[in-house]
Parts: structure tokens; sequence; C-alpha cells
């Protein structure tokens, strides 16, 4: 590993060794500065779909990620003709795989410029360059103009942010009367501790680019400020049994374990010792949620 990564992944680490108010204040800086030293690695170890999803027996992982692309499709009622958003679009694999099976026009944003050039990239390999389109941009203050678009998504991208409530206010603004807002989220348990916090939720914070994770009351209320109805946070057949996914990731952690030329590969398995350790507790979660903006839908 060269030099420079290595400086590179230490100045991350002082991105996120401060609280969370200091990494709300420069979360650009973070975001962009954690996803330049890991999506290689991502690519590699987790392909171009960066979220998680159940595991069934007898799936592969690579089946789960798109089943949970899918389900979420379906949900929203994704069809030819309609205007989607997905917020945190990363590399492009959700967006690429939704615009493919539901024929809805994809438009992803992403803060991280080279992600959005990465999924630009792949929209034109896989020739669906026509039905999605790439934009680098902050979901806290989004490129787009009132009531573009008919559902709005996001996959476990929205953690990132620094304001949650701009975030959701931004997705309301932007989605037409009537359109849905729709995904999955990262979330602190409600009422953890203090200590239970510090020690699960804090470097979790700190090994995955977070200014702090929402708790699903807080979830709860971000959308009822955004004028949000019809709001549902947690659905249990939406969210899904995540077990077997957390033990699908400490094998992958014990897989890089066996690497020892990467100070990068190091840094993501202490990371997602955190995640399993932190979701085994049940002070780690991750929700799914849908909420509806006032108004009649037009044709």
């Amino acid at each position: 590993m060269t030099e420079t990564t290595e400086v590179a992944l230490e100045r991350y680490r002082q991105l996120a060794a401060g609280d969370d108010s200091a990494r709300s204040g420069h979360y650009r800086d973070l975001v962009t500065s954690y996803y330049d030293l890991v999506t290689d690695l991502y690519l590699e170890g987790w392909g171009p779909s960066h979220h998680f999803a159940p595991l069934k027996p007898g799936d592969s992982h690579v089946d789960a990620l798109a089943a949970r692309q899918e389900f979420l499709a379906g949900r929203a009622g994704l069809r030819p003709g309609m205007k989607v958003l997905d917020v945190g679009s990363g590399v492009g694999g959700p967006a690429l795989n939704i615009a493919g099976i539901s024929g809805a026009h994809v438009t992803g944003l992403d803060l991280t410029p080279v992600r959005v050039e990465h999924a630009r990239r792949r929209a034109r390999d896989l020739g669906l360059q026509e039905r999605t389109t790439f934009v680098d941009g902050d979901a806290m203050d989004m490129p787009f103009e009132d009531a573009s678009f008919d559902v709005v998504y996001a996959f476990e991208a929205i953690c990132h942010t620094a304001d949650k409530d701009r975030t959701h206010a931004e997705i309301a603004r932007v989605l037409k009367p009537g359109g849905l807002s729709i995904g999955y989220e990262w979330l602190a348990a409600d009422g953890l501790p203090t200590a239970a916090l510090d020690r699960l939720i804090e470097p979790i914070c700190r090994y995955y680019a977070l200014p702090h994770l929402a708790t699903p009351g807080r979830l709860t209320r971000q959308l009822q400020h955004a004028g949000f109805t019809d709001i549902v946070v947690g659905d249990a057949e939406a969210t899904g049994d995540l077990a077997a996914t957390w033990d699908y990731l400490d094998q992958l952690a014990d897989l890089g374990e066996q690497f020892d030329d990467s100070p990068v590969r190091k840094f993501m398995v202490e990371g997602a010792r955190a995640l399993t350790r932190a979701a085994r507790e049940g002070a780690f979660l991750i929700d799914f949620w849908e909420a509806r903006k006032p108004g009649t839908p037009s044709e």
C-alpha cells in the first residue's frame, strides 16, 4: 500500500475522530474521504450494490441484494414513465437494477464524484444510459426543481447526511404531490443509554463516515416535520431478518484478516466487527420506511 493511501487513511481517521457535532461540520470531506478509500474494496468484496439485505437459505449475497431492490421497486409501484430519484446512489448498483426491472427513469444523486463517474461508466456498459442519470450533489441541497420526481428512495444512505431533517425536507420538496419517499436506513435503537451509545454506536459512526445516527423515533419525527403523511417506520416484512447477513459479514471479515498488505482492508475489517457486534446486541438497526407527500398525483 502506498504512503499516499496510508496518509489518506490517517487523515480520514482524524476527520472521524471528533464528536457528532464536529463530524457534522465537515461531513462532505468526511464522506468523500471515506469513499475514496474504500470504494475499490467494496466493489471487490460486496459488488456494486453497497447496502444490506436478508440472506435466505440457498440465496447468494448477490441474489439477496437484487431481491431487496426488487421488493422496493414493487412496493413503490415503479413503472415505465415514472421519474425516480435514488439518494446516495453510490456506484449505481441499485439505480441501474431498478431502472432495468421497472422501466422507470432513475436519477442517482451522490456526494462523491468518483462514485458518480463509476456509475456513469456502468450505465454505459449495461446500455442503460438512456434510462438513468447520475448527478454529483448534496442530499441536503438537491440540484433539482420542486416536484421533479414521482418517487424518491434511498438504500442506507441518508445516515451520511449531517442534517437529516433538512434531507427529508429536500426529499419532500422535489417530490410531486402524492409522491412517495421510501427506503432503508441505518439507525440506533431508541432509548440507548449513553454508555451503549459510546461503546456500540460511536465506533460505527467513526468507521463508516456517519456524522450521527437517527433512531426509529427520530426518523418518524423527521418525516412528520417534512410534512409527510401515511408514515411507516420499521415494517417487519419489509425490513427482514438480517441475522444471517451479520454472519456473512463476519465471514468476510475473517477472510479479510488473512491479508496483511492493506491498512484500508484492516480498517474495514475493524468496522465490520463493530457493526455486527452492535447489531447482535440490538443497538444498531436497519429499518424500512415509507411516507407520502400530501396532494393528488398528476397523471
